[in-house]
């Protein structure tokens, strides 16, 4: 029996944590449209890429609030297509403080092309094992818990609950999708007036898989430019820039350096993102976000 990765991975999880958790939804207080492309493992053939869009925004006169996440994720010959609607509650506990409690419903569609794989077989004869195209689709849901404030946050979610098999027809055939667990928490120390630091942590645990984390500190320089660096636990040292062009709009870039076993056959990971808030009403102002 084998694992391999199920969730995609994303170094600029802190700026985005609807990838993640579906409470985050709303947390902005203005409309949210984000977008993420990820190379990883450059030069290694058939490694991950992945491209993610998600919007988010408060439901106007209510505490609620609304998104949508649209991901798709190649490895080696199988595409994977995820798209969910996510709803989140927030409930004021402090001044600043809010938690909410959030879900997500949707699809998770895969195609492997099997004609694609370079199979070693007597003669040189196909093997119809590896033949042909296979599809599959299956419904999920996930949950999630977050609380922020103005300067920290801690957020706990399960994006899929279910754990749907790949052919239930074959009992021989164990391949299933398996729940991942999702902790995160940061918080923000002003340094100076004009330098701000953020500490982050990321713990992930998949059923029948390793515990892993990514440790993270973001320096903020003059509310203008992130620049931070991530460890990724036995994987890789990512270096990540985010520059707040206005207070609306925000580019951000990673790289990661590789420190797996796999670092011999492969020249790094590339993260690009780029973020777009609007204002609920003309006379709001969209203040800076720190996560």
């Amino acid at each position: 029996m084998t694992n391999g990765q199920q969730h995609p991975l994303f170094t600029q999880y802190m700026f985005n944590g609807l990838l993640i958790n579906p409470a985050y939804a709303g947390s902005h207080g203005s409309m949210d449209l984000t977008a993420t492309v990820r190379k990883q493992w450059t030069g290694l053939q058939g490694a991950p890429q992945t491209q993610a869009v998600t919007m988010h925004t408060p439901i106007k006169f209510s505490r609620s609030s609304a998104g949508a996440v649209a991901m798709h994720d190649q490895l080696g010959v199988t595409s994977q297509y995820n798209i969910y609607g996510v709803y989140a509650y927030r409930i004021p506990v402090s001044e600043h403080g809010r938690i909410s409690l959030g879900g997500q419903a949707g699809m998770n569609f895969y195609t492997s092309n099997l004609n694609e794989l370079e199979i070693d077989t007597q003669n040189n004869q196909q093997d119809p094992a590896f033949a042909g195209k296979v599809s599959r689709a299956f419904p999920n849901l996930g949950l999630g818990a977050y609380y922020n404030d103005d300067k920290s946050y801690v957020g706990l979610s399960i994006p899929t609950l279910i754990n749907n098999r790949w052919n239930i027809l074959d009992p021989t055939f164990k391949a299933t999708q398996k729940r991942h667990y999702f902790l995160s928490a940061g918080h923000v120390f002003e340094l100076t007036p004009h330098l701000k630091l953020k500490p982050n942590v990321l713990l992930r645990w998949v059923e029948g898989g390793p515990f892993q984390y990514d440790l993270n500190a973001n320096l903020l320089i003059q509310e203008l430019l992130w620049v931070g660096v991530s460890y990724r636990m036995k994987d890789a040292v990512d270096v990540l820039f985010e520059f707040n062009v206005n207070s609306h709009f925000t580019v951000g870039y990673s790289y990661g350096y590789p420190v797996s076993k796999l670092a011999a056959y492969q020249s790094g990971s590339h993260e690009f993102m780029v973020n777009y808030r609007i204002a609920k009403h003309k006379n709001m102002v969209v203040s800076p976000r720190y996560f």
